[in-house]
């Protein structure tokens, strides 16, 4: 499935108390391009920018990768803490991300509640995968402080890269079947292209 199809669905699940799911036209009235809680620019924005990066890229031969970071267990996240200490692990996620990110041409943005889109200029597959490994790592030795709850997150990365002339959509999807992936293989770690190609090789 596209990768905005699926967001479209996960959007509509949680729109299910007696409400219409806004039509595109309220959507794209309503729609700023940086999320309000993190400052980043927010799915559409990423598409908008995501694409002609992605062709100046292969036209200029540079590597490139698309990821998606999703926090672990934030359904249970939400059930167990207040609205003010998942808004913290959100943007404490986000700065982390962005620390990593930020310079150069790449790209960052909030997909959803718990997803965040990176696209990594510069990096080829196994550069990529290390920068996520990375990420991972030092994600998962943050605590979150909130009152008398001391507790850490962890996030799960799924990797695509960049190599031919495909639409943005389908690097996004390729990227988010490597996120399901590592979501199957127990979380907190990431999957790509070229981790594959390594399990593979044993």
């Amino acid at each position: 499935m596209p990768y905005l199809r699926s967001q479209h669905f996960r959007e509509t699940e949680r729109l299910t108390y007696g409400r219409a799911a806004p039509s595109p036209i309220q959507m794209e009235a309503a729609s700023p391009v940086a999320d309000p809680l993190t400052g980043l620019v927010n799915l559409k924005e990423f598409y908008r920018l995501g694409e002609p990066l992605v062709r100046e890229c292969l036209s200029e031969g540079i590597f490139c990768a698309v990821a998606i970071a999703d926090i672990d267990h934030f359904r249970r996240l939400n059930a167990v803490h207040c609205e003010e200490t998942v808004a913290q692990v959100v943007k404490t996620t986000a700065a982390r991300l962005g620390s990593a990110c930020g310079g150069g041409r790449n790209l960052l943005a909030r997909l959803g509640e718990e997803e965040f889109g990176m696209l990594l200029v510069g990096l080829d597959a196994p550069a990529a995968t290390e920068l996520c490994e990375k990420l991972r790592h030092e994600i998962a030795g943050i605590r979150i402080v909130s009152g008398d709850i001391d507790f850490s997150i962890t996030v799960s990365i799924g990797l695509a890269e960049v190599c031919g002339p495909e639409t943005f959509d389908n690097y996004l999807n390729a990227a988010e079947q490597f996120l399901f992936m590592a979501k199957s293989h127990g979380r907190n770690r990431v999957f790509s292209d070229y981790t594959i190609v390594l399990q593979a090789a044993g």
